[in-house]
């Protein structure tokens, strides 16, 4: 039979596995890097004295196990929404960090680790004035001109807005890039017909930019790079699924627009 002690020892060492598995987890959730999730985990529990570490994690789940006192303790946690959140990673990167140099209390970890998870530091509005900017600015970039950068700043916020909205109601990512990508072509053509451009190119171009999963990829790309060849595959097939998704949308819009017409 286990004694006080042991229960004790026990039932610490489960509370760490779980506070550095739902780090990991977090951090999966705003986009991180599948060598980053797995050194945060390990580095977590190393700082709390547990060194031996196994952990294995892909785009929509992660299991860490320790081995100690002759007993293995695992977790598994599952990711089922993911976005980006470049900000919160760089926190929970920094404290799994910081506990190299600075010991803190099991306690103390998980309070910083949920005020860390629950505050949302861009506000509704902030999120669609940047898809507006970051339009805007694509526009600028491939070659357009002064309208083509107000129109595109404002299909930019209504193309956050409605994106938004579906994912809030937990549409699929598919159909939210197929819709998503069918409003852009349609701003793009009416600005179009009605005169206000002399073609819809910088547009489309400009606003797209905020469907493309260019962070996806580009992680994708260094996970495999990195030997994570599981997650490194898995995402770089997310990537083209999304990719697939905006083309259809564009696709089904431009095809119709170009056969008969919409004026």
């Amino acid at each position: 039979m286990l004694n006080e002690s042991d229960i004790k020892n026990e039932t610490e060492i489960d509370r760490i596995l779980n506070f550095a598995a739902e780090a990991g987890r977090v951090m999966l959730r705003c986009g991180g890097e599948i060598y980053r999730v797995e050194e945060t985990i390990e580095r977590i529990c190393i700082s709390f004295g547990i060194d031996d570490v196994e952990v294995f994690a892909t785009p929509t789940a992660l299991l860490a196990s320790v081995y100690r006192n002759g007993k293995i303790y695992s977790v598994v946690k599952r990711i089922n929404n993911r976005s980006t959140d470049l900000d919160m990673m760089k926190k929970i990167n920094g404290l799994s960090r910081s506990l190299s140099y600075k010991k803190r209390s099991i306690e103390e970890c998980e309070k910083i680790l949920d005020d860390i998870s629950s505050k949302d530091e861009y506000s509704k509005l902030k999120r669609i004035a940047s898809g507006g900017i970051i339009a805007g600015a694509f526009s600028i970039l491939f070659g357009g001109g002064a309208i083509d950068l107000i129109i595109s700043f404002i299909a930019g916020m209504f193309t956050k807005i409605l994106v938004d909205f579906l994912e809030e109601k937990s549409l699929n990512e598919f159909f939210v890039n197929i819709i998503g990508a069918a409003f852009i072509a349609g701003v793009s053509i009416f600005s179009y017909e009605l005169g206000f451009v002399n073609t819809m190119d910088y547009i489309t171009a400009g606003v797209i930019m905020l469907l493309v999963p260019g962070f996806a990829l580009t992680n994708a790309i260094r996970d495999i790079l990195d030997g994570q060849l599981v997650a490194g595959t898995a995402k770089l097939s997310e990537v083209l699924f999304i990719g697939t998704s905006i083309a259809v949308g564009m696709y089904i819009v431009l095809n119709w627009y170009l056969k008969g017409g919409i004026f």
